[in-house]
């Protein structure tokens, strides 16, 4: 081929890799007429290495006004979303290895179209949504990296403001302002390793939680340096691999968005599982005292707490977590990450649930003893029932605030009715199996006795359930 005959008659002797202050990397070979020097780079840095230019088949001089419309017909390019490139050469007989990339003549420029992907812009707007704000930090002519950040929707038409890196001052000294002024922009150009890490250690500063993406070698710093480093699988440098937290499969900023929305739903879940498991643990502690004051003999035994403990309590918060989370995660700002998992307003909302649920069981006790007359130990019974079953309509509790109690993350996850199909049948196999019923208290019940607890253990999710309507309404009034 071309590219195999040109390195054969081409042998290169010498290179001067690109680096990110430079801009510019040549290769030196051996040739017929001498040597020959072939270099490539950013159109301004490879400008100034340059002498002379071919015009017209003409070799000449390579003035200020051909420089000026050069400049001028790369930002043009550039303007058009294109990365462009410029060329240059040279051949002479005594090209000295160690600084060959001067005295070059321009040979032209190529423009590039790298389009970002379609389903990117949707990304961006879920991450603002999401409180998020997206950077971009490039090194690529400032008019590409303003035309690609409006394609994607990361600035509009009337932004027009990009920070290069020479525009940059010497993070060391850089005033208050100047931190700011970096802190609001969108779009960083031109900009060189050590730039890139210091634009991250400012958003850290200012109390940021900084996520960084890359895929050369003068991203590792920058990856290294920020709070999360993401890499990219497929065009990313081992180096940038190895030095990210996370590596991207398929280099798509539409998985970093799904990755946090999928870490704020696994939070939730978290949280759910704690407030439920808490609050149930507390409503038994808050029963068997209500009961130890009111009726002393009718109050939960050891094993049927445990019972509760071991089948009600855990299934049903197991669910909770293997759950796909609440839709409107992204459309949220960040949890501040000093907040502890269970927050002061979580644990008054673990009281309230609690007591709700302890209602439920004084309510169905003292009907059944008022009016059904029951004794001690049917009472009990009783008590086992609806704590059983309130704790199972419990969990429809944990759906968000927003959604509603037919069409909500817990009424869509298919394990949690799992979890209160299996938990109901052992309840029932308990006093259905002689053994099991003699061994925790238990004793065969009437219909109207299972109506009474069953019916009662619903209170604690209407009580919440109506609390949830009246709050709706009321923030409603309040915006409007």
């Amino acid at each position: 081929t071309t590219a195999n005959a040109l390195k054969d008659t081409h042998e290169r002797i010498s290179e001067m890799p690109f680096n990110s202050d430079t801009k510019v990397m040549g290769t030196l070979h051996k040739s017929k007429n001498g040597n020959f020097v072939a270099a490539k780079g950013s159109v301004e840095h490879l400008l100034e290495k340059c002498r002379r230019i071919i015009f017209d088949e003409t070799l000449k001089e390579l003035g200020d006004d051909d420089r000026k419309k050069i400049i001028a017909e790369s930002e043009k390019m550039a303007g058009d979303g294109l990365r462009v490139l410029a060329f240059a050469y040279k051949e002479e007989n005594d090209t000295e290895k160690e600084d060959f990339l001067n005295n070059l003549i321009y040979a032209g420029m190529i423009g590039f179209l790298d389009p970002p992907r379609l389903d990117i812009k949707d990304a961006i707007l879920s991450c603002r949504r999401a409180g998020i704000k997206i950077v971009m930090i490039t090194g690529d002519h400032p008019m590409t990296a303003l035309n690609i950040a409006k394609k994607v929707g990361l600035a509009d038409d009337a932004d027009q403001h990009v920070i290069t890196g020479n525009d940059m001052p010497d993070m060391n000294s850089v005033s208050d302002d100047w931190k700011q002024k970096i802190l609001a922009t969108t779009v960083f150009a031109r900009t060189t390793p050590k730039q890139k890490l210091e634009i991250v250690e400012i958003f850290q500063k200012a109390g940021n939680i900084v996520a960084m993406t890359g895929d050369g070698v003068n991203d590792a710093p920058a990856l290294k340096k920020a709070d999360i480093g993401i890499a990219m699988g497929l065009r990313g440098t081992q180096v940038a691999k190895e030095t990210a937290s996370i590596v991207l499969k398929d280099d798509s900023f539409t998985s970093i968005a799904k990755a946090v929305s999928h870490g704020r739903e696994i939070f939730q879940n978290i949280q759910k599982f704690v407030v439920y498991l808490v609050s149930c643990n507390l409503s038994e502690i808050f029963i068997v005292t209500a009961l130890g004051f009111i009726a002393p003999a009718v109050t939960l035994l050891p094993l049927q707490i445990l019972f509760l403990n071991m089948v009600t309590d855990v299934f049903p918060a197991l669910a909770l977590g293997l759950g796909k989370g609440d839709k409107t995660v992204m459309d949220r700002p960040p949890r501040d990450p000093k907040n502890l998992i269970v927050s002061n307003k979580d644990w008054i909302a673990i009281g309230l649930y609690a007591l709700a649920i302890t209602l439920a069981c004084m309510v169905a006790v003292i009907f059944c003893k008022e009016f059904l007359l029951v004794d001690d130990k049917t009472a009990n019974n009783v008590a086992f029932i609806t704590l059983a079953f309130a704790q199972l309509f419990h969990v429809f509790n944990m759906a968000s605030a927003q959604s509603k109690l037919l069409a909500s993350e817990i009424t869509k996850n298919k394990f949690i009715w799992l979890a209160i199909l299996l938990c109901a049948g052992l309840v029932t196999i308990v006093f259905a199996v002689p053994q099991m019923r003699t061994a925790l208290g238990l004793q065969v019940l009437g219909t109207d006795i299972w109506l009474v607890s069953i019916t009662a253990g619903l209170i604690p999710l209407l009580l919440v359930q109506l609390f949830k309507i009246f709050f709706k309404k009321k923030h409603n009034n309040f915006l409007s």
